[in-house]
């Protein structure tokens, strides 16, 4: 368990700096490629390992499933690379894929549901309970929409560029659910420390990554439409 535990630190501590080199460096050059490589197989590391960690601690099964968030947003964002190709077609593991994240969509909708009817019965609000309905409503809108995305792929929010702006929104998604595990377990050990400092390392980067990644990307379609314009 403690190897595994170190395991689980590393890969996660090293997924947030290598993470940053793909998004500040020219995208498909091979520093970009390597390092979002590197990402992708810590982040599969992370998951891993907080699958079997949560067997001998119950108590860090919410952040088993922002694991598992991350790691799905982190497959997705690498596999709808091959939709630059037009002749590529998800697989059944892509499917399968898309359907197990629905499912722990799903388990973590009924946790939240759970702690809510409990808050009403003893008047006790659990904090995690609202998490639990935030991130289950995250991860059940993306894995919809993939599950969307294998049965008509015409319907693609951004057409032939759905692997470009696809790759970013998830990929990135993936990077700030790992800064978000990562601010919530070491918050705990700041002086005065307050539940509101719990709920700002909570919500704060997805709430301010989203908002760069909308940015960025209506930064990329608005160069693109500038190029089709004048012919550039």
């Amino acid at each position: 368990m403690n190897l595994l535990l170190i395991i689980h630190i590393a890969a996660g501590f090293l997924a947030l700096i290598v993470g940053i080199v793909p998004m500040v460096t020219k995208k498909g050059n091979r520093l970009h490629k390597v390092t979002g490589l590197v990402f992708y197989w810590c982040m599969a590391a992370v998951c891993l390992t907080a699958v079997y960690l949560v067997f001998f601690k119950p108590s860090s099964l919410f952040l088993l499933f922002i694991a598992i968030l991350s790691f799905y947003f982190c497959y997705s964002g690498r596999r709808i690379l091959r939709l630059k190709n037009p002749q590529n077609r998800f697989t059944v593991t892509d499917q399968w894929a898309a359907y197990g994240a629905l499912g722990a969509s799903l388990v973590m909708f009924g946790l939240g549901m759970q702690a809510f009817f409990k808050w009403q019965t003893t008047g006790n609000l659990n904090m995690f309970g609202i998490l639990y309905l935030f991130f289950a409503g995250i991860l059940f809108t993306n894995a919809r929409y993939d599950v969307q995305l294998f049965r008509n792929p015409e319907k693609a929010r951004n057409g032939r560029m759905e692997w470009f702006y696809g790759h970013i929104s998830r990929m990135c998604g993936s990077y700030i659910a790992t800064l978000t595990a990562f601010a919530t377990v070491n918050t705990r050990f700041l002086p005065n420390h307050h539940f509101l400092v719990d709920l700002a390392a909570w919500t704060l980067p997805g709430i301010v990554g989203g908002m760069l990644i909308g940015r960025t990307i209506r930064a990329y379609k608005k160069k693109s439409k500038f190029r089709a314009s004048t012919g550039l």
